[in-house]
């Protein structure tokens, strides 16, 4: 599945947009479905383990996290579904945007938090939280891709309208495919899994405005020689490279000698000829 079509399920409208402005998070559940839902989950079962795996010998903190790039290449590409993208450059206020790439959790059974609540932007940009201008913060996508049941430390969502008060944030209790979105200036906080089995996944990215060279969560520019990266990159399409920071097609970098070099990189890299040299 190398590109993504919206279809009519997943139209996110002016409603649900004003809804995440004035709640300062939105909630789509169901929104993954079918057989992208399942090539997913098992994309996902692939870089993190459930319980049944860990519960002889689990890690002391009850959590597992792996950074971006994933062991998967399938999962190393992001959901850059393109309803997503227009709705992170709508908030934003930009037609250029860059993904923020992140990390895929696990929490298991015993996990104890302790997490107040909290926003983000503190590791994530080096300006403080403007209540003015949105686009200087990012949107995240929090993936989930699996259900989430009560018990099972959910993400917990507070409302603008609540402030800072984490005993009225809302717990992500939620069925398979669903996604939750949510600015860094978003208070959340995480929860303690109560429950004795199972485990809650979370596959996530953000997106930030191309000219905010302050902000970012994890950078990936050290990545142009990692096996799996060099994967992904070969495997995108022309606009979707745009999004991790490749210059577009007509840019002037682009010649014979920096194109063929991009074809031993990243191998198929002008299979669209999208790409040509400017000299």
């Amino acid at each position: 599945m190398d590109t993504y079509e919206a279809h009519p399920h997943q139209v996110i409208t002016d409603a649900q947009f004003h809804q995440l402005l004035e709640d300062g998070y939105l909630i789509l559940p169901r929104y993954i479905r079918g057989d992208e839902l399942a090539e997913l989950q098992a994309g996902q079962r692939r870089v993190l383990h459930a319980w049944e795996q860990v519960k002889e010998n689990p890690p002391a903190d009850r959590s597992e996290m792996v950074p971006f790039p994933y062991p998967d290449v399938r999962m190393s590409r992001l959901y850059l579904h393109p309803e997503l993208i227009k709705l992170g450059k709508r908030f934003l206020k930009s037609e250029q945007v860059f993904a923020r790439v992140g990390y895929m959790l696990t929490r298991y059974p015993g996990f104890a938090s302790g997490d107040p609540g909290h926003i983000d932007n503190g590791n994530n940009s080096l300006l403080p939280m403007t209540e003015s201008a949105r686009e200087y913060g990012q949107l995240g996508f929090w993936i989930h891709l699996e259900e989430v049941k009560t018990g099972q430390a959910p993400l917990l969502l507070g409302k603008k309208k609540d402030g800072h008060d984490t005993s009225k944030a809302q717990p992500l209790i939620c069925p398979e495919g669903t996604i939750a979105i949510f600015s860094n200036y978003t208070w959340h906080a995480s929860s303690p899994f109560t429950a004795t089995e199972g485990q809650r996944f979370v596959w996530g990215f953000a997106l930030g405005r191309a000219d905010h060279h302050f902000e970012g969560l994890i950078h990936y520019t050290s990545l142009g020689q990692h096996p799996i990266f060099r994967q992904v990159v070969s495997a995108m399409t022309t606009r979707e490279r745009e999004l991790l920071r490749f210059p577009p097609p007509n840019h002037p970098y682009y010649t014979k000698q920096t194109l063929a070099a991009l074809e031993e990189q990243y191998p198929g890299w002008n299979a669209s000829g999208d790409y040509v040299a400017m000299e």
